[in-house]
């Protein structure tokens, strides 16, 4: 909030003229009739119009950002402002595919011994788990999956069909199914589902492939004379599908986790708060990576570019000891962790200081990130369904600076539509605005009047008379240790009174210039500094003694 004291000037006015016609209901003795027809009565007194003390928040506190202005422990101010670029979370990076799993065939070759009512074979095979992107996976933890077995038998005997994946386990039992042939017709046909909802898949790495054993063990019953003929068979067709993951573990593969172009804005500079030439000294662009894929990862900017209010653009240019960048991630010992890595733009680094003395409106960029930039070596890899990557801009522009015109403005109310009604009686208004300057840089002042829509209707100073103060009175360290006041006086008559009448709002506005811009030293701002003015109004009246009752 402002910190502007106001008071309505059509009420001040007001009071000179009640006092001045107290004081003649004071005299009735006085023969008004023998008086002369116009008497000019100077008021000779100030009465206050606006007063205050502001400070940096009091004249940036409409800026809109996350975190707005803050104070460094030593007092040092900086604007501290947030955004979130990216946030992935694991499934929109790695799903583990459907698989069909296995083609399996029991043929002919199955046979009765001669007075044999009951035949079996038990075989073990290893079926490929397969995925798209060189993963080399060795256990894949399941929220939820679906087994599907799709069973056909030419044979006209009934039967029994065990299926076991030893390495699909819930709570370390086995995936075991027995289906049940109990059609000898030779046209057996069955479709069946299971959950694999908390089951444990474990793959077999062999020469770089991955694999599923499955252990079949069939029987056969005989059912009568039925014969075995030449090309009976029995097909199994089974699926895995819908899975999802709890955890993967193993090396995950060169992915491509994140890549994105977008957009945001600075409202620091978007509306024009600064003006002219700004340098920061130790400007911030931080990129706060928070990472809990157990995988290295490696993100390059590929696109930086700023646009100031004009449309211009300007490059953020980029060292290679700051782009690409690795993050931090959790090791498996530390599974379930988020570990952070603060991408630094900075000045040793970067074009930084160019790229915000260009004062950007908005930013638009390009940031993509890989997962094993290296290929597959020692660092182990896991992700979980928690697992995500979010990225946040933060800029940390500490108000320490250089300038030859930067623009402080504030708001406020200053309704003086009544104003006209009285402007007959008014020979001359006086306005009396007094500056103390606490800061260390230079102060050019003016006051904007402007009707309901913000439209121009008079300045406080005319073009070429705006009060300059000077800086305050600074210590060995740059340090201000009292203030430099200046009194300046605005008069207004005629037309310019009755201009006052279409007023609804002031804009305050101090234009800063550091005093030794040309030599290049810059200036900080602390919390504690501080212009404080007084703005006063009077008036010359005109009364005529006629209308005095």
């Amino acid at each position: 909030m402002s910190r502007f004291k106001k008071i309505n000037p059509v009420k001040a006015i007001a009071v000179l003229l009640v006092a001045f016609l107290f004081t003649q209901c004071m005299h009735d003795e006085f023969q008004f009739d023998k008086l002369i027809t116009e008497v000019e009565v100077e008021a000779g007194f100030f009465s206050p119009l606006a007063y205050g003390s502001l400070t940096i928040s009091d004249l940036t506190n409409d800026l809109d950002s996350t975190e707005g202005l803050q104070t460094y422990p030593d007092g040092l101010l900086y604007f501290s402002f947030t955004d979130s670029l990216l946030s992935y979370i694991s499934e929109d990076i790695l799903t583990v595919p459907d698989q069909d799993f296995f083609q399996y065939f029991i043929e002919a070759d199955f046979f009765f011994p001669p007075l044999w009512d009951t035949t079996t074979l038990d075989r073990t095979e290893s079926f490929p788990f397969s995925f798209s992107n060189d993963e080399q996976i060795d256990s894949i933890y399941l929220d939820a999956g679906t087994m599907t077995f799709a069973i056909n038998s030419d044979f006209q005997h009934t039967g029994i069909i065990v299926i076991t994946c030893p390495n699909i386990r819930l709570a370390g039992v086995p995936f075991s199914r027995t289906i049940l042939i109990d059609n000898p017709d030779g046209t057996f046909s069955t479709n069946q589902q299971y959950p694999l909802d908390g089951y444990v898949v474990e793959l077999v790495d062999s020469i770089g492939s991955m694999f599923l054993p499955v252990d079949f063990h069939v029987e056969l019953y005989r059912e009568g004379m039925n014969p075995v003929n030449i090309g009976d068979q029995i097909e199994i067709i089974a699926t895995i599908t819908n899975l999802d993951f709890e955890a993967v573990f193993g090396y995950i593969g060169n992915y491509e986790l994140l890549s994105s172009t977008d957009s945001l804005e600075l409202p620091v500079f978007e509306n024009n708060f600064f003006e002219g030439t700004l340098e920061f000294e130790n400007p911030q662009l931080n990129l706060i990576v928070q990472n809990s894929f157990g995988v290295p990862v490696e993100a390059s900017i590929s696109r930086f570019t700023g646009f100031n209010s004009d449309g211009d653009s300007i490059p953020l240019n980029l060292d290679a000891s700051a782009n690409p960048i690795l993050f931090e991630f959790p090791s498996l010992a530390e599974y379930g962790q988020t570990k952070e890595t603060i991408w630094s733009i900075n000045g040793t680094n970067s074009s930084i200081s160019d790229f915000l003395e260009f004062l950007p409106s908005s930013i638009y960029y390009n940031i993509a990130a890989s997962s094993n930039p290296d290929g597959e070596g020692d660092d182990y890899n896991y992700v979980s369904d928690a697992s995500r990557i979010d990225v946040n801009l933060e800029l940390v522009l500490p108000i320490w600076f250089n300038t030859n015109s930067l623009a402080l403005m504030d708001t406020m109310e200053l309704d003086m539509s009544n104003i006209g009604e009285n402007s007959e009686l008014i020979k001359q208004v006086n306005i009396l605005l007094e500056v103390a300057n606490g800061l260390p840089v230079d102060i050019e002042f003016q006051l904007y009047f402007t009707d309901s829509l913000y439209n121009h209707v008079d300045t406080l100073f005319g073009p070429a008379q705006q009060p300059i103060v000077l800086a305050g009175q600074l210590d060995e360290n740059d340090i201000v240790q009292s203030p430099r006041t200046k009194a300046t006086l605005i008069q207004f008559t005629g037309d310019e009174i009755k201009n006052f009448e279409n007023v609804r709002n002031a804009i305050f506005r101090a234009g800063l210039k550091t005093a030794e811009y040309d030599s290049g030293i810059s200036v900080k701002i602390f919390d504690y500094y501080t212009i404080d003015f007084n703005l006063s109004i009077d008036a010359d009246l005109k009364i005529n003694s006629n209308d005095i009752d």
